[in-house]
């Protein structure tokens, strides 16, 4: 089957670029956010010392001794150091921890927690996040789309190459996002299967899911969103919303129940640490409503959506070709999509720092390619110059999010400060040593 054909060759170029990342072998694969994800690991298993996040970082200095890596530790007022990342993503990478503190003591090598064995197994663990959603995508385009592989084949490809969640299941697996696509797409799921069913467990699973995606990053609590404009598309407005939800309270109360027993492991943490139930670990950052950036979170040459993951824009064209049996997913996405994109790019730093694109809209990318295989499915009834010109933009959106993922991973696409000067003469760069003098950023 088709979509088969491009879920084997996706996962191939995956496997390809995550064992080609040059930071395995200087060990590097902790330096910045990665570290900071992973760091709860080893300062609570192998140090015995939840607040001695600098664990990791003093043990860094024995292997490349210089400049100490940002990994965005906290010292607290009462000398503990934590970091500033939720640790939704230190319990994903639990097993392949102790994988490789394993793989480290039978070898006889250092089982120190940042050791080669560890940064292999992080990285690994990043690539089976990026797998695992790419197989739970299909499963998913072929639950709506039983009866059409081709659609599906080109959703698939449209989302797994076609945009920048390819860097964040790869080149930077250790990053959240790969897990967090897992996670959305399961939300998804367990949503359409809650409404179709209305069985307890649905409910139970999608209280799980949210309350997983919140501990791995708390603004993942917008995608509650997902289930109630899902509900307001199908049970007929508000209030037989409202009318459904009362027909139900265990279920309701049990989805509830479930989100806070997972989500408040964080304020546990932070009060075992610190004797506080909730701390700022952003200082100096966060929300701006007041000036949101919306403009340019979606089309700057700096981090533009839009401008880095253009095929975002053609999936988003397919929310009004969705069929009836996803009026809940269109729903979703019209009272999501605005609220989530406001809310991201009223971040101070709305960049977010060393990323491809806007990482943080990598969370809509499942409802996405839902919508891009209704319009591809649209497509066939359409006259046949239409049909192929639709298929010609994926195809060039596919090599060009390809082509961009490349020139990132290698320095050309700067990771902070992009510019559309550079961007413009550098479009057919494929490797920094070869970009003018001028252009070469820090």
């Amino acid at each position: 089957m088709k979509s088969r054909l491009v879920f084997l060759f996706t996962t191939a170029l995956l496997i390809l670029a995550t064992f080609n990342d040059k930071r395995w072998k200087p060990l590097e694969v902790f330096d910045n956010d990665q570290g900071g994800y992973y760091v709860y690991l080893p300062s609570v298993l192998l140090y015995q010392d939840a607040g001695r996040a600098d664990s990791l970082q003093s043990v860094q200095q024995t292997y490349c001794p210089g400049p100490r890596p940002y990994m965005g530790l906290l010292t607290l007022p009462n000398g503990n150091v934590i970091s500033k990342y939720p640790l939704g993503l230190a319990l994903a990478e639990l097993p392949w921890f102790a994988g490789a503190h394993t793989w480290a003591r039978l070898r006889g090598l250092p089982a120190d927690g940042f050791s080669r064995p560890y940064q292999q197994a992080i990285m690994l663990a990043g690539l089976f996040h990026g797998v695992l959603g790419l197989w739970l995508l299909r499963k998913l385009l072929r639950r709506f789309f039983p009866q059409d592989d081709a659609t599906v084949a080109w959703a698939l490809a449209g989302i797994g190459l076609g945009t920048n969640w390819f860097m964040y299941a790869s080149y930077e697996g250790a990053m959240a996002h790969g897990l967090l696509f897992v996670w959305q797409l399961s939300i998804v799921w367990a949503t359409a299967s809650w409404y179709e069913t209305r069985r307890s467990e649905w409910a139970a699973t999608l209280g799980l899911l949210l309350g997983l995606a919140i501990l791995t990053r708390p603004t993942e609590a917008l995608y509650a969103l997902v289930p109630l404009g899902w509900g307001l598309a199908t049970q007929g407005g508000l209030s037989g919303w409202l009318r459904w939800l009362q027909s139900r309270p265990g279920q309701v109360l049990l989805a509830s129940a479930i989100v806070l027993a997972v989500a408040v492991w964080q304020p546990v943490f932070w009060h075992a640490v610190s004797g506080q139930w909730w701390l700022d670990t952003y200082q100096g950052e966060g929300f701006d409503f007041t000036r949101p950036h919306v403009l340019d979170g979606l089309f700057s040459f700096k981090k533009g959506w839009l401008l880095y993951t253009p095929l975002a824009a053609v999936a988003l064209v397919g929310v009004f070709f969705l069929p009836p049996r996803l009026r809940g997913l269109r729903g979703a996405l019209l009272l999501a999509v605005p609220v989530v994109v406001y809310v991201t790019f009223s971040w101070r730093e709305w960049w977010y720092g060393g990323s491809f694109g806007a990482r943080p809209l990598i969370s809509l990318y499942p409802a996405l390619g839902l919508c891009l295989a209704a319009l591809v499915a649209a497509s066939v009834a359409w006259q046949r110059p239409r049909r192929v010109a639709l298929r010609t933009v994926l195809a060039l959106g596919i090599v060009l999010n390809l082509w961009q993922t490349y020139q990132y991973a290698a320095g050309v696409i700067h990771w902070d400060s992009m510019t559309a000067d550079r961007y413009r003469r550098g479009f057919f760069i494929g490797s920094i040593k070869k970009l003018p003098p001028d252009l070469r950023l820090p």
